[in-house]
């Protein structure tokens, strides 16, 4: 019987949320579904706030005292709030949302001028996203209104697409012709500012230089990916899927029969590698296995230079992939900071 009740608590909150949306028909449904899992459930003001959906009255009102005043009966929740009591969303979030998705201009979407400079479209989006963001916002529609504010922002943080959507000035067109790009930017630049994996949340950690902001974090993706992910399996065939299951077999196979040595040094401490050795130029670390190393490799013979420019050499590749990232994410915040290549720096080479 708890089990009926819990149950029915979840259809009203369904119910609730479809009256706040202006959906008469899905409120409907679960009122009449809550009923039959808990007969001594109160509707009675559910039912009257769907019948003012027809009399024009605001759709997220309940009842003759509104949204945020309803009779508190048993097994009834108020409309915003969850099974504990608290306020989930209010009538401003709702409101918020609903200007975000009906705007078609990204400078409107920030509440920004045309002629801002992308600090004030920091700002702005630093404010907006806060107060839309899914973890802190629990209105219905607050997760498409996040992704709509990261696109804006991630387009007019930008200066080459921000160009590109002045030359247009329509969301609806700059997406499509986005996506109609799509095939010659990715081997241009391996990425695309409207790629099926746009991951807003990403922005918003970056941004904000944290990975919890809230108490939950959430990755959005477009719901065409797992589309386009299996149309490209499907589209190859069978052979194709059996050859990508043999492959991993087929390169074991091939690993074994040919000859290996473990190198020299590693960037790393690992269980093999637990001598530490310093280069001379630049005292990078690295480690080696032998304690016959210096007799094998002396301090000032050919073989010992190689080997630390070698050293030298992949610890740079490191240093400069990671600068690389950091950079990319200062486009979003200018204060984040960049350690990698603050060392590449001293190395003498970014």
């Amino acid at each position: 019987m708890d089990g009926n009740k819990d149950e029915a608590l979840r259809c009203v909150r369904i119910a609730e949320e479809a009256i706040a949306s202006g959906n008469k028909g899905r409120a409907l449904k679960f009122i009449k579904i809550a009923q039959r899992l808990n007969q001594s459930l109160q509707v009675n003001e559910l039912l009257a706030a769907c019948e003012k959906i027809d009399l024009g009255s605001p759709a997220s009102s309940i009842g003759e005292k509104g949204a945020t005043e309803i009779k508190n009966e048993p097994g009834v929740e108020k409309l915003g709030q969850g099974l504990n009591g608290e306020v989930s969303y209010t009538e401003e979030h709702v409101q918020l949302i609903t200007k975000i998705k009906r705007n078609k201009d990204y400078y409107a979407i920030l509440g920004v001028e045309k002629t801002c400079s992308v600090e004030d479209i920091r700002k702005a989006y630093r404010k907006l996203s806060l107060k839309v963001h899914p973890d802190k916002n629990k209105a219905p529609g607050s997760e498409e209104a996040f992704k709509i504010v990261s696109k804006a922002f991630k387009c007019l943080s930008d200066g080459d697409s921000r160009r590109q959507y002045d030359q247009t000035g329509l969301v609806d067109e700059f997406e499509y012709n986005q996506q109609h790009n799509v095939r010659r930017r990715r081997r241009r630049a391996g990425h695309d500012l409207f790629d099926d994996d746009f991951d807003p949340d990403e922005i918003f950690r970056a941004f904000f230089g944290q990975s919890d902001m809230f108490r939950t974090s959430h990755v959005y993706r477009t719901s065409r990916t797992a589309g386009h992910q299996r149309e490209e399996v499907q589209g190859g065939g069978p052979n194709i899927m059996v050859l990508i299951q043999l492959l991993p077999f087929l390169v074991i196979v091939l690993l074994a029969y040919l000859p290996f040595s473990e190198p020299n040094y590693s960037l790393q401490k690992t269980y093999n590698y637990q001598i530490p050795k310093t280069t001379e130029k630049h005292g990078v670390e690295f480690y080696v296995k032998s304690e016959a190393f210096d007799e094998n490799y002396p301090l000032g013979s050919v073989a010992r230079d190689n080997i630390e420019n070698h050293v030298i050499k992949d610890y740079k590749n490191v240093l400069l992939h990671y600068c690389r990232v950091e950079l990319q994410r200062r486009q979003w915040s200018k204060n984040l900071p960049t350690p990698h290549c603050d060392k590449l720096n001293n190395l003498g080479i970014a």
